[in-house]
């Protein structure tokens, strides 16, 4: 009893610290399930770009060939 009415305060410290630090890694764990989530939101915001892009391009370049035709069909 005399070793805890002597040292009580570290270990309040101590438990206080272990409390402190299990929150923390619970709280970086959930960031980094954040980050990870974002960034594939990212990813799938680019790809969606980039396949309206592509779409875009090909129907640019079917276009193209189509004038390109009419001209060779005129001559």
């Amino acid at each position: 009893m005399g070793l805890i009415q002597e040292y009580w305060h570290q270990i309040i410290f101590l438990g206080v610290v272990i409390i402190m630090f299990t929150k923390l890694r619970e709280q970086t764990a959930e960031l980094t399930k954040d980050v990870e989530e974002i960034r594939k939101r990212e990813l799938f915001a680019k790809h969606v770009e980039l396949k309206s892009e592509v779409t875009l391009l090909k129907k640019q370049v079917s276009a193209l060939w189509n004038f390109c035709n009419k001209i060779r069909d005129r001559q």
